[in-house]
């Protein structure tokens, strides 16, 4: 196989493969809370990217976790996957899937950057997660300290992609 067909094949796969397990952590995140808070799981869907249940006792803090671990297992188990990563692997799929699994969540968090700023201007977008987290979040704090702390996690992200060098030899198996 070409290696430049072998290359577009594996940043496909790894997107796929990354994006599926992103969204199996992003609504496992919701599920957990829902769990936690004894309600009973109605639907789980990984193609529609959905979670609903039934009952439970909800609190404001709990409400809030129900809105912001969509975001945060994903982030949580993509740090740990990063802690793991080896450099000197030789495998090309391996430094490609973990470039993408290691992107996506910290992607993610840029809507918890602009939406507050929406939020304010009293346009967000209604059901997004960011907006209901806003939405009782608000009532004790500005929401500007959301895009502070989520900006801060990218900048602190990036930073351990660049130590860990999983933007360097992205690139490096890319350019061969």
């Amino acid at each position: 196989m070409d290696n430049k067909v072998k290359k577009v094949l594996y940043v496909f796969a790894s997107a796929l493969l990354a994006i599926f397990i992103y969204i199996i952590l992003h609504e496992g995140g919701h599920m957990i809370v829902m769990l936690s808070a004894g309600a009973t799981i109605t639907d789980f869907s990984i193609l529609t990217a959905h979670v609903s249940g039934v009952g439970g006792n909800y609190t404001n803090v709990s409400d809030l976790w129900l809105h912001a671990n969509g975001a945060l297992l994903p982030v949580i188990v993509s740090f740990v996957y990063m802690l793991f990563y080896k450099k000197e692997s030789r495998s090309m799929f391996y430094h490609i899937f973990s470039y993408m699994f290691c992107l996506i969540p910290v992607g993610s968090l840029f809507a918890w950057v602009i939406i507050p700023f929406v939020y304010m201007q009293g346009n967000a977008p209604a059901g997004d997660d960011v907006t209901k987290f806003l939405y009782n979040f608000t009532h004790d704090y500005h929401p500007l300290f959301v895009s502070g702390a989520a900006t801060l996690i990218i900048v602190v992200w990036i930073i351990l992609m660049i130590k860990k060098e999983v933007i360097k030899t992205f690139i490096v198996e890319i350019r061969k």
